[in-house]
């Protein structure tokens, strides 16, 4: 049953929030992979089927994690996906080579392992987004895409999953608010 919404509110307070929040050295960040369970579902960001999908993929420690860990979808990942499959022009020379993958990729989720965002995770998410774009100053399109990592990353919780994601200043900021969720971050895998 969803939470009041006025509690979800109380949970994080607009009023207490009213700096710009730095951003934390990598040293307090979690990028060890090794850290995580082999018991221990993951929940992937969007960033990582994307980077799964270009040269020269995902690093190593990541790879194998996700190959060794039950996966989780997000809803929100899929949708973001999604949208891109739509977006692409259909008269561009490139299109087909560019969606072909990203069907590729939704095509093999398994429809009992994709995950939505609760009408919970959906208010506190709103509410975080809301205070992260007033306190950083983000654009429009910022706001959006912090408003789904939110959403992810409050998808994980409930699902008790590591959400997996290179978006590191994102995380860094929301996990402020939700230090109990469980992220594992990584950098872009380079070319030797």
């Amino acid at each position: 049953m969803p939470s009041n919404p006025g509690e979800l509110l109380a949970r994080h307070d607009p009023a207490a929030w009213t700096r710009t929040l730095a951003y934390r050295a990598r040293a307090n960040l979690a990028f060890d992979a090794r850290a995580i369970d082999a018991a221990t579902p993951v929940m992937l960001d969007t960033t990582v089927y994307l980077d799964a999908l270009k040269a020269p993929g995902l690093p190593t420690a990541i790879a194998t994690l996700v190959a060794r860990n039950v996966v989780l979808h997000c809803s929100i990942a899929c949708a973001e996906l999604a949208v891109s499959v739509g977006h692409l022009d259909p008269a561009h020379p490139r299109t087909a080579g560019h969606r072909r993958p990203l069907i590729d990729v939704l095509s093999r989720m398994a429809p009992t392992r994709i995950v939505a965002p609760s009408a919970d995770a959906w208010t506190e998410a709103a509410v975080v987004a809301g205070i992260l774009a007033r306190t950083q100053g983000h654009a429009r399109e910022a706001r959006r895409a912090v408003l789904h990592d939110a959403m992810m990353l409050l998808t994980a919780v409930e699902a008790e999953a590591v959400l997996i994601s290179r978006n590191i200043r994102h995380m860094d900021l929301l996990l402020r608010f939700r230090p109990d969720a469980q992220v594992l971050l990584y950098d872009r895998a380079v070319t030797t």
